[in-house]
């Protein structure tokens, strides 16, 4: 049974924030996204994440760059894992993201390197052009890069930038994927039974506006739009999270599968661990409930960081 916490800030979501409405038809969708576009929030990171915590600009080509760092901790090789957050692919990231990486960062001693990428309906902002970004930035950044995580739209494009690019992959001890974005069709039966029980999100106006936009010409199959389909044999070991009230929980547990041995069309539900792959899922939670401030938010992010530090060697 979730926890008040968990209750309240589901309450919240989707009676005060009203959060789902945004995604629940076209126009909807397609206003929020001109909204945001014409009024961009700000990406710069907040000044209340602690004064244990450092944050530099270390701009790659044309894209902002944070670089985040606990002052307690001693870094001496440089290892680095590279944050990348969601939001639908067009909204900015936002304070919860950067208490995340503030405390990852002071949770392992890893620095974090938090790309600021482009959003739809930027013309720079599709898979094929941000992914390229990515491989970029961990090909020209002077940090040992040793994992990828990210949330949602953010998890989609770690788990395709290591399939995309299997030279960076084969230097990286993990990667973490938070209630990802993995099949850009969101077709399958299970994703169209649980969108009636997400309070957060929906399908139509992500599947008309959004996806469409961040796809381009790339064709549904191709990893880069679609990462579920994509290869996994030469991932470095995975941590996928998911909670049982998020519509994209159904195809967390298609890749389940695959790591099971499965072809990806069976939703296979509950937490597993086989070699190189962990899955966590977690009963009654919402859309990245890692993030959130709710006590199965915290236990997940202890689980989290001791995973990592667990990938290091620690």
């Amino acid at each position: 049974m979730p926890s008040w916490s968990a209750t309240f800030i589901r309450f919240y979501i989707a009676n005060v924030r009203r959060a789902k409405i945004i995604f629940a038809s076209t126009s909807a969708t397609q206003s929020s996204v001109q909204e945001l576009h014409l009024h961009p929030a700000s990406f710069a990171p907040p000044t209340n994440l602690g004064s244990d915590i450092s944050i530099q600009r270390v701009d790659v080509n044309s894209w902002p760059l944070y670089l985040v760092s606990s002052n307690a901790q001693k870094n001496e090789n440089g290892e680095t894992v590279v944050y990348l957050h969601g939001g639908a692919f067009y909204r900015e990231i936002d304070p919860f993201h950067w208490k995340f990486i503030a405390q990852l960062a002071r949770s392992t001693g890893l620095d974090v390197l938090v790309p600021i990428y482009p959003l739809i309906p930027r013309p720079t902002a599709t898979a094929a052009q941000v992914i390229d970004g990515i491989v970029s930035i961990c090909k020209l950044s002077e940090r040992r890069i040793v994992g990828l995580m990210g949330d949602s739209a953010g998890g989609h494009m770690a788990l395709a930038t290591a399939q995309y690019a299997p030279d960076i992959a084969a230097t990286l001890k993990f990667i973490v994927l938070i209630s990802p974005v993995l099949d850009i069709e969101l077709t399958h039966p299970e994703v169209i039974r649980l969108e009636k029980n997400d309070p957060w999100l929906s399908i139509e106006g992500l599947k008309s506006v959004v996806l469409p936009a961040w796809r381009a010409n790339l064709k549904t199959e191709d990893a880069l739009a679609s990462p579920l389909f994509g290869a996994i044999d030469k991932l470095p070991p995975v941590l996928l999270l998911s909670g049982t009230d998020d519509m994209l929980n159904a195809d967390a547990r298609r890749l389940s599968a695959r790591f099971q041995g499965g072809d990806g069309s069976e939703c296979v539900k509950g937490s597993v661990e086989v070699e190189g792959f962990r899955y966590v899922e977690e009963e009654g939670m919402i859309h990245v409930y890692p993030l959130l401030p709710c006590w199965e938010g915290e236990e997940a992010r202890k689980l989290i960081f001791g995973w990592v530090e667990e990938r290091l060697g620690r």
